[in-house]
């Protein structure tokens, strides 16, 4: 089993030698077995290990048991150990989420606060194929169906060549102890109905369902990985200064067209959902328009779609943010070998206090890297043409010092990256408004 996992971890170049590893400890079997691996290579990769729990406050005595539970587990095996109380039925209801959305929430929030090189996490094969039968009754597309990736930004998941059954099965022939979470039989939840009752149906079919669902999993991900390169380099070909040809578009494939608006979207940090695709390509038809969302529309006119927002400059923006800090090896990998790209990203530690992602305001400046100058954000963006109506729009990223960075545009001299970084910030944004 050891051996197993090392070959998933080598096979996705998940650690490094040297890492701080963050535990994501529940408890479970799954995150038991976590551990225990990376108790058992930590010495061949020198890693620093911590373990976080939560206790959500939802089960009583069995959420406390199952803290006190990790807390023995991680002294008796060397392991750095940090739990957090919430209560999260009451915390949801606060912030009108659902609680299983808040605990997932507070979750990483709460891991984030954590300096680290990675954060493992115990998602196995088992749960990769719950989450693509639960996407697949829901309505997804190829890359819904891929399910959880191996790897994100610094998050790792070890087990997810797995089974949870032999998970399982390992701790139990090695008589190791773990915590059952109660809630796991209640088939009221989508995950856990699932599990119970839609899976060992499909084995019934089937004794080797899991094995084959894990290849179609491979499979479409290979798939999705192809398709994405080469949307990526066709792209400029048919976004020109941020407006789609039309009659380019009209000669790609309904996959390629698709994905291009899909694309076009995302980098304007604009939701990307089914019924907008569908809507926008009409417009390859005739000149019209499409709403997008409130105040945002996709206008086509002389050849080409492009965005309009009819919104006052003053519209109140919020901004959806997902940040990691990796080492600048794994960010030039993601960069030169992946070809990712991101919102924005700077060197971590020369920022001052706290990051924040908001609209610009008046007096905002910024020196951008290589240009030996300050420069306000109204000439800036007078420079670049953006029309006023849509800088409101424009992710700024500040700390406690001043701006650090305009998303998709600069990066300031005092945060870039240079031969000295060490560690690297990436952020990946996206626009919602605030009704």
């Amino acid at each position: 089993m050891i051996t197993e996992i090392l070959n998933t971890v080598k096979k996705f170049n998940m650690i490094s030698k040297g890492d701080s590893v963050l535990i994501a400890l529940s408890g479970g079997a799954d995150s038991v077995m976590l551990a225990l691996f990376l108790v058992k290579i930590r010495e061949q990769y020198s890693l620093k290990l911590t373990a976080a729990h939560i206790e959500h406050g939802i089960r009583g005595k069995e959420s406390l048991e199952d803290a006190a539970f990790c807390e023995k587990f991680c002294k008796e095996n060397g392991i750095d150990f940090k739990v957090m109380h919430i209560d999260a039925p009451a915390e949801a209801k606060k912030h009108k989420m659902g609680v299983e959305e808040y605990s997932r929430k507070a979750r990483y929030d709460f891991f984030e606060t954590f300096d680290c090189d990675k954060i493992a996490t115990a998602h196995n094969l088992s749960d990769n194929i719950e989450t693509m039968l639960f996407r697949c009754a829901r309505g997804t597309s190829l890359k819904g169906l891929c399910a959880i990736p191996a790897k994100r930004g610094k998050i790792i998941r070890p087990l997810i060549e797995i089974s949870s059954q032999e998970i399982r099965n390992y701790l139990n022939d090695k008589n190791i102890p773990y915590k059952t979470d109660s809630t796991n039989s209640d088939n009221n939840y989508s995950r856990n109905y699932i599990r119970n009752e839609i899976i060992p149906r499909l084995k019934t079919l089937n004794s080797e369902f899991e094995s084959h669902a894990a290849h179609l999993i491979s499979s479409l991900q290979d798939d999705e990985d192809f398709i994405e390169k080469h949307i990526n380099e066709i792209y400029n070909d048919y976004c020109i200064d941020n407006k789609i040809s039309v009659s380019g578009i009209k000669s790609l494939s309904q996959s390629e067209k698709s994905r291009i608006i899909a694309k076009w979207l995302n980098e304007n940090n604009l939701p990307v959902n089914d019924n907008d695709i569908s809507g926008i390509l009409v417009l390859q038809e005739k000149n019209s328009r499409f709403q997008i969302s409130r105040g945002i529309y996709a206008v086509s006119a002389a050849g080409f779609i492009r965005l309009v927002y009819t919104q006052s400059e003053n519209a109140e923006i919020c901004f959806k943010v997902t940040k990691s800090v990796v080492s600048v090896k794994d960010f030039l990998n993601k960069c030169e070998f992946n070809n990712k790209k991101f919102d924005f990203y700077c060197d971590c530690d020369k920022i001052v206090g706290n990051v924040v992602v908001r609209s610009r305001k008046e007096g905002d400046s910024i020196s951008p890297k290589g240009r030996k100058c300050s420069k306000s954000l109204k000439k800036l963006f007078n420079e670049l043409h953006i029309p006023p109506e849509t800088r409101n729009r424009i992710p700024v990223i500040a700390d406690d010092s001043g701006v650090i960075g305009i998303a998709k545009i600069a990066v300031s001299q005092r945060t870039a990256v240079d031969g000295n970084t060490k560690n690297v910030l990436i952020l990946n944004i996206r626009t919602e408004d605030k009704i």
